[in-house]
């Protein structure tokens, strides 16, 4: 019998277009894990009504996949955890991954290459710093969703644009305005998405747009083995199993620009069976 056999499994997913957003990695893995004898419901928190005080549901499930950046679904999974269900990733490590400030002093305290990075807050001036302002910028959401709010500058700008707020177009995403500030790596090339489940590593590159992330085609590429150690040195310092971080190269060298939990895995359906595999192993360890 499957170790999967009548465990019960639910993916949170945020809504897109008024329905659970699964992109074709996500549905595939569903699949799989429901052939394995699982029992997966597919979980948009946003279309409940939720007491955050106590578990609802007298059968909760045996383990969450955490796919949403959603700040209900986020505080519910902060609740549930601390009321013993497991969550993968982790929700207190998925709630500080979010935020990409301290994911990027995180990496930093770590030794982990990343750029040069300023806090802004939009509408307001910030002071030019004397040293390391050279080059182009690229302004983000400290808390931004498939690459909405992003703005770029020619040189360090003096401040930073209003833009329109993450929460349009259903995101559930509170946007302030703070805005991290990063100097941009490298050239015209695409981004280097690198997908981690478990021991597993998928790379491919995809050119940067505002639709980018819902592009399942990706050109395959292959890392180094000392890029590879470095990935994995990133879900270490953010106690990560399933991650994705986008790269970028500067003379030749990787450059870590973002990181997040549970990505998409889009275009690289031979992510599933490792998926299934960190599943298993989670599950095996609380049983």
């Amino acid at each position: 019998m499957s170790s999967l056999a009548r465990r019960h499994i639910e993916l949170w997913v945020e809504a897109r277009g008024g329905a659970a957003a699964i992109n074709p990695v996500m549905r595939m893995l569903v699949q799989d894990l429901e052939a394995s004898g699982a029992i997966v419901g597919v979980r948009v928190p946003e279309h409940e009504v939720v007491d955050p005080r106590s578990l609802l549901d007298a059968s909760p499930p045996d383990l969450v996949l955490l796919k949403t950046a959603t700040t209900l679904s986020l505080s519910l999974a902060l609740s549930d955890e601390a009321h013993g269900v497991k969550f993968l990733n982790g929700a207190r490590d998925t709630l500080r991954t979010h935020d990409k400030a301290a994911t990027v002093a995180r990496l930093a305290a770590a030794g982990l290459p990343v750029p040069p990075t300023f806090l802004f807050q939009t509408g307001t001036n910030g002071k030019v710093p004397t040293s390391g302002a050279g080059g182009s910028w690229i302004a983000k959401p400290t808390r931004g969703v498939h690459g909405r709010g992003v703005a770029f500058y020619r040189e360090f700008p003096a401040a930073l644009d209003a833009v329109a707020t993450l929460d349009a177009e259903d995101s559930y995403v509170v946007d302030d305005g703070t805005r991290l500030l990063q100097r941009r790596i490298g050239g015209a090339e695409g981004d280097v998405k690198v997908y981690v489940a478990g021991e597993r590593m998928f790379a491919g590159s995809k050119t940067f747009g505002p639709e980018s992330y819902a592009a399942n085609e990706i050109d395959p590429v292959t890392l180094d083995g000392r890029t590879q150690e470095m990935i994995h040195a990133v879900g270490e310092a953010l106690d990560l199993r399933l991650f994705g971080v986008d790269l970028r190269f500067e003379d030749g060298e990787p450059v870590v620009i973002d990181a997040n939990p549970l990505p998409g895995y889009r275009g690289f359906p031979e992510a599933v069976p490792a998926l299934r595999s960190e599943i298993e192993r989670v599950l095996g360890a609380y049983r």
